[in-house]
């Protein structure tokens, strides 16, 4: 939990300084970087105590084209110098965030018992983006034991659930009030 405060910290200091095409090309760069963190080898390496950190970083440019974004190099150079390498994905996660929100773009997520036609997941997506006036990307997650549907932006704070115990506790309680 406490990487993505200190990445995000991060990011938002990049966001300061860069222009909407700088930000999406570090955000690029360190997209490829994190696809090698599910390396086992990779991970060894970078995390190392053994290996200097100039060796790291060179390690690092020499798998990525990174000096083609000064903003990138340094903020690396910087992870690298401070032993936060680790912090890589989610600085690139939290730079993705930042680009998505200033597309107006953001991730929901569908909780459901069993897989919706791709359809109905695109109808969800329209009308609820519309409704909030953004566009929304809408992945489904299977949850055998959910008993009803539940879509959430976390971004945008946005909870939206219709459970069935929920609806019948709501109704029982909405009876014994009208006794």
């Amino acid at each position: 939990m406490q990487e993505h405060v200190i990445a995000k910290k991060y990011a938002k200091a990049l966001a300061s300084v860069c222009n909407a095409e700088n930000i999406t090309q570090v955000y690029s760069i360190y997209a490829e970087i994190n696809k090698m963190f599910a390396v086992s080898k990779f991970r060894d390496i970078v995390m190392s105590p053994i290996i200097d950190n100039t060796s790291k970083l060179a390690f690092l440019k020499s798998l990525v084209d990174i000096t083609a974004n000064s903003y990138a190099e340094k903020l690396l150079t910087i992870l690298v110098k401070n032993d936060r390498i680790y912090l890589l994905p989610f600085v690139a996660l939290e730079l993705k965030k930042i680009i998505d929100s200033r597309l107006n773009v953001y991730q929901a997520t569908l909780y459901v018992k069993q897989e919706l036609g791709q359809d109905s997941l695109l109808n969800i997506q329209d009308k609820l983006g519309r409704k909030l006036g953004t566009t929304l990307k809408v992945t489904q997650s299977i949850d055998p034991t959910l008993d009803g549907i539940k879509l959430e932006v976390t971004e945008l704070g946005i909870e939206v659930a219709f459970l069935k115990h929920k609806f019948t506790q709501e109704l029982q309680d909405f009876i014994l009030k009208a006794i």
